[in-house]
């Protein structure tokens, strides 16, 4: 038996709102040597219907027969797969007609990329924004200290990377599991993200992002912390702390938390900066909007707040725009005031 080259994994939980030019974006696609693998996870409205309305033989459905969740549907799917490759897909997204065949002309290019991304569409009722993740595999590294750098249902893997290293989902790190898994796979293999918009990707009231944003906020930041092991940076309880919230704009302590910050980014460059071969200068520019995001909370604390953000290179490195908003706001004692 000849085995489809891709296998494009769409778990389906309720999704049939969307479902139908979610797997038609995956049918029209000019590469046709693909399987189109449907798991449902015991949806309760119509999606196994939608699904099963399409005659292509290139469709495989399988069921779950009650709701396991998308982790454990996830994991099932890779297991089921045998392709060379395994693309993710979600049930309310839109793929271009190009995307597999972009995906893997680029995986054929660049056998030492375990796995890839795209750029994409975000689409909403606020617009659409064209997101451009990096795409050099030190750059998604760099990025992966402050956040998920790929959508992850832009992802194309090499399935035999997967299996050589034993990588799944870990149901340990629900709502974030997609951005532990690419810290994972950063260990083994080369990132990328292709410089192209080859997806639309439908932000909604029902996404996991929108439905459990405070149980994902609280396991990113557990991510991001056992990430800065690879660095062979092992951050106190404090550290902990400051690291997330300075990285996720939430810093709003004392002066002390500023020095603290302050006292952390400069070690966190030092790491960074001899792992990933980059310049000090470029990691300080890349911090300095979370620095300016920490001082702004203290501008109450006039002139003194001004000279702790401008002694961190982080400070001298941003933008000479955001160094004079910063001083004229505490020249005036006006801090910004973060979120509760």
């Amino acid at each position: 038996m000849q085995h489809p080259r891709v296998t494009v994994l769409m778990p389906v939980y309720n999704g049939g709102a969307y479902l139908r030019p979610a797997i038609l974006s995956i049918l029209n696609q000019d590469f046709a040597d693909f399987e189109l693998l449907i798991i449902d996870d015991g949806s309760t409205d119509a999606s196994l219907e939608v699904a099963s309305s399409f005659d292509d033989p290139r469709i495989r459905i399988e069921t779950n027969g009650r709701n396991l969740g998308l982790i454990t549907t996830l994991n099932r799917g890779l297991d089921l797969a045998t392709s060379e490759f395994v693309a993710r897909m979600d049930a309310d997204d839109i793929a271009f007609p190009e995307r597999l065949s972009k995906q893997l002309a680029f995986m054929d290019a660049h056998p030492d990329v375990g796995l890839c991304g795209t750029w994409y569409e975000r689409d909403s009722m606020q617009g659409t924004v064209i997101m451009k993740p990096p795409k050099e595999d030190r750059l998604i590294r760099f990025a992966l200290i402050f956040d998920t750098v790929f959508a992850h249902n832009t992802i194309l893997f090499r399935r035999r990377f997967l299996e050589n290293h034993h990588l799944r989902y870990d149901p340990d790190y629900r709502h974030a599991e997609d951005f532990e898994l690419w810290t994972r796979c950063s260990r083994h293999t080369r990132l990328a993200n292709i410089p192209e918009v080859l997806l639309r990707y439908h932000y909604h009231e029902n996404n996991t992002s929108s439905r459990h944003r405070e149980e994902q906020v609280h396991t990113a930041d557990k991510i991001r912390c056992r990430y800065l092991e690879d660095f062979g940076l092992i951050p106190t309880a404090d550290e902990y702390r400051i690291h997330n919230d300075l990285l996720q704009f939430r810093l709003k302590g004392s002066k002390h938390d500023l020095e603290a910050a302050a006292t952390w980014l400069r070690r966190l460059a030092e790491a960074v900066g001899k792992t990933l071969d980059l310049s000090h200068g470029r990691i300080f520019r890349e911090f300095s909007r979370h620095w300016y995001g920490a001082c702004a909370t203290q501008a109450d604390c006039g002139f003194e707040t001004w000279r702790t953000f401008i002694a961190c290179p982080a400070g001298r490195q941003g933008r000479l725009a955001w160094q004079a908003k910063l001083l004229l706001r505490c020249l005036l004692k006006r801090p910004v005031h973060t979120p509760p």
